[in-house]
């Protein structure tokens, strides 16, 4: 008689071999979509100190909320299959975000949207290829995530619109 037994509760598997779980594209996903958010995240800080429209302070706050959880997610799931990246902002989301922080008024509210529109944009073209990666888990978070994403890239469009 052979007894086995498996994972419970909350305990994960070993992976004694410390290879991700997921393929190329699946972790280039959880890489890129990490630093898109992160970037998103410190776009969104800008406006507290950048604008004077309480409108664009306000729904910066909601995009800030809304990309710290996914980021958070994000990084669980690289835990959960083991990846094993630093997360940081590249160097060119960095000079943009640096260029931002030197602009202030109405100037700033624009060209912040757009650069939160054009991350958000990233986002979605992220999320749409990864609902087609070969690792379960990962297409179906993408799955469930696009229809939030895809809401906010238009409430997003529609405050810019307003601005213009």
């Amino acid at each position: 008689m052979v007894l086995v037994q498996g994972c419970t509760g909350n305990q994960h598997p070993n992976n004694y071999n410390n290879k991700p779980l997921v393929d190329d594209k699946g972790l280039a996903f959880l890489n890129s979509g990490t630093e898109t958010g992160l970037t998103m995240i410190k776009i969104s800080g800008l406006p507290l100190s950048n604008s004077k429209n309480q409108e664009v302070i306000q729904f910066a706050q909601k995009i800030n909320g809304d990309n710290t959880r996914l980021v958070a997610e994000l990084k669980k799931m690289k835990a959960d299959n083991f990846v094993t990246s630093e997360d940081s902002i590249s160097d060119t989301h960095q000079q943009m975000i640096s260029r931002l922080t030197k602009m202030h008024g109405t100037l700033f509210d624009k060209a912040c949207l757009q650069e939160i529109i054009n991350g958000q944009q990233q986002l979605i073209s992220l999320f749409e290829a990864a609902t087609h990666n070969s690792n379960v888990n990962v297409v179906d978070f993408a799955k469930i995530k696009l229809p939030d994403l895809r809401a906010r890239l238009e409430s997003e469009k529609t405050l810019s619109a307003a601005l213009k």
